[in-house]
């Protein structure tokens, strides 16, 4: 847990260069299509009308994990599929775009998932993919920088981004900013940011894929660019609140709940890592116009192995407890998402627990079905084909921090599946108008399947 919250100055993503606008390029047509406007969400995106697939209607319910036969493992086709197809660095160029500290982020109109990924020494493809959920296949919709235009100085993912002139603002340059002859030889055909790790603080809004953490990015993935390039976009908002917050970017670890129902991300600011532990918050953020509307106050922690998701008319954060080498799910808070009260919650039952230093997960996925939130301990060989599902009308308490709510959690096993183990992974989208759970376990998977 503690290396989350150190990771963002090891991985030289903290976004210290000078500002960037956008590239303006479209991906090619040998990339897949640049996406269309019925992907786009306006506001929440909650529904679409977009029918329940073949594979969705033919899983049974309360069944197991089931794999796709009819998908394909993301890393062999990107692999196949990206111009170019060689040159980029890194342990794992084109599956640390899954593997590598990021989860894909759901658009609820399109009924389509977005990857981008990488960073840190894991991989340097900053392309932005998307899988169409209903035929599962997937697409190119932002081109990756060709490492013919990777600078000298760029040699692995977290190399900072300098040209021979000594020119760097933080982001791959074209020939329009690149003024120096010295430079012109690594001009990209577009702007666009390094391949980094993203948590799960990602939003898609509008056709747009929004990176709340570090760098604020956002990917226009109808018109294949990117859109809008920001060294710091809330950290001059965030000091406006409170000047102990520091002016910097959203750190290592930070994750993002997006409600379906308005388009808002809720986004958990990371304690610890910056402002001497005054950042110990959740954001109400408006991602189209990269706006911090409030910042909710509680007595709590938040860090890299919180979970947070958006049920109903609350926001829930849950935040683990560690005793004898584990870490526990066993208490957590709810925000009323009009008014912001925050009401305090302990969980009892069938409580998820996994090694305190498990290498391939940091806190627990979480969803929210329509009327339970469901914890998935996927790292536990045992947890894999189960859920803890928590009843969300309290038992008894009264949502202070003396008396806190009192939340049951059940335990529900599943047949047994021979899912692969994940890869890190943040959390889980339930795609209610299908009633069904889609996940990549990681990039040389084959997609997978649940139906509650």
């Amino acid at each position: 847990m503690v290396f989350a919250a150190v990771m963002l100055a090891a991985c030289g993503e903290g976004g210290t260069d000078a500002n960037t606008g956008g590239g303006g390029a479209t991906s090619s047509s040998t990339m897949g299509s640049g996406g269309s406007s019925s992907s786009s969400s306006s506001g929440g995106g909650g529904g679409g009308g977009v029918p329940a697939p073949d594979w969705a209607t033919e899983l049974p319910a309360g069944g197991s994990w089931t794999e796709l036969a009819d998908s394909e493992p993301f890393e062999a086709w990107a692999a196949a599929n990206l111009v170019p197809n060689s040159g980029y660095v890194g342990s794992g160029p084109i599956g640390s775009v899954r593997d590598a500290y990021s989860n894909p982020v759901f658009d609820h109109k399109g009924k389509a998932f977005y990857l981008f990924g990488g960073g840190h020494n894991d991989g340097s493809v900053n392309a932005v993919f998307k899988l169409d959920a209903t035929t599962l296949k997937y697409s190119i919709v932002v081109p990756p920088t060709p490492p013919s235009a990777y600078p000298p100085a760029y040699t692995a993912p977290n190399s900072p981004i300098v040209y021979p002139s000594g020119a760097t603002n933080g982001f791959f340059q074209t020939a329009e900013t690149l003024t120096d002859p010295a430079d012109l030889p690594y001009a990209a055909p577009f702007a666009a940011p390094q391949a980094s790790h993203t948590y799960s603080a990602m939003s898609f809004v509008n056709g747009k894929l929004i990176v709340h953490y570090g760098p604020v990015r956002d990917a226009d993935v109808v018109n294949g660019n990117w859109s809008y390039l920001d060294k710091d976009t809330y950290g001059p908002q965030l000091v406006k609140f409170n000047p102990n917050y520091f002016e910097v970017v959203l750190q290592a670890g930070t994750q993002t709940a997006n409600d379906p129902e308005t388009g808002k991300a809720w986004t958990t600011l990371i304690s610890g890592d910056a402002g001497l532990n005054w950042r110990n918050r959740v954001l109400e953020i408006e991602p189209s116009t990269h706006t911090i509307e409030n910042v909710v106050d509680a007595k709590w922690d938040v860090w890299g192995g919180s979970s947070i998701v958006v049920g109903g008319k609350y926001v829930y954060l849950f935040t683990p407890t560690l005793s004898g080498g584990s870490w526990t799910s066993t208490r957590g808070w709810r925000i009323d998402k009009t008014t912001r009260v925050v009401e305090h919650l302990t969980l009892t039952g069938d409580l998820p627990s996994w090694p305190e230093f498990a290498p391939t997960q940091e806190g627990i996925p979480v969803f929210y079905d329509g009327a339970n939130v469901n914890f998935w301990n996927y790292s536990v060989d045992a947890d894999r084909d189960a859920f803890f599902r928590v009843a969300l009308e309290p038992k008894s308490g009264a949502g202070t921090e003396a008396e806190p709510y009192v939340l049951s959690s059940t335990r529900e096993t599943r047949p047994a599946s021979g899912m692969p183990a994940p890869a890190l992974t943040y959390d889980l989208t339930y795609i209610k108008e299908w009633g069904v759970v889609l996940f990549l376990p990681k990039a040389s998977a084959k997609l997978w399947a649940i139906k509650l």
